[in-house]
């Protein structure tokens, strides 16, 4: 991860307004092992927001939004804690599943909000 970073960010004539994580996971290493400290180092040196953007995974579109705990316990540890520990700030919904159809769907207002 660092090394493109460095090469296409820092290096290069890129200069991103922000750094959006699509992944659902730590920034460097994954679900299974996570490299904070290495993401924060990076994160330090390019000096731009990042961003996590997070599908519904464990709930469908009118669950979430009936919930009053909000986002799947599980999902809040996977896909918004860990990227959190590396930085993130503003963990946004960006899409998930329709409850009648099953199917996966966008929110267009907030994939317009992350561009």
């Amino acid at each position: 991860f660092s090394g493109p970073v460095e090469d296409l960010f820092t290096k290069g004539a890129v200069v991103p307004d922000s750094v959006i994580n699509l992944t659902g996971f730590a920034l460097v290493g994954g679900p299974a092992s996570q490299d904070h400290a290495k993401a924060v180092e990076t994160l330090a040196r390019l000096n731009r927001p990042y961003l996590c953007a997070v599908p519904l995974v464990f709930q469908s579109f009118e669950e979430w939004k009936a919930s009053e705990l909000g986002l799947h316990p599980i999902q809040v540890a996977l896909q918004v804690s860990l990227p959190e520990i590396d930085g993130a700030i503003e963990p946004i919904i960006y899409g998930g599943r329709d409850g009648l159809t099953g199917r996966t769907v966008p929110l267009p207002d907030r994939i317009n909000l992350l561009a």
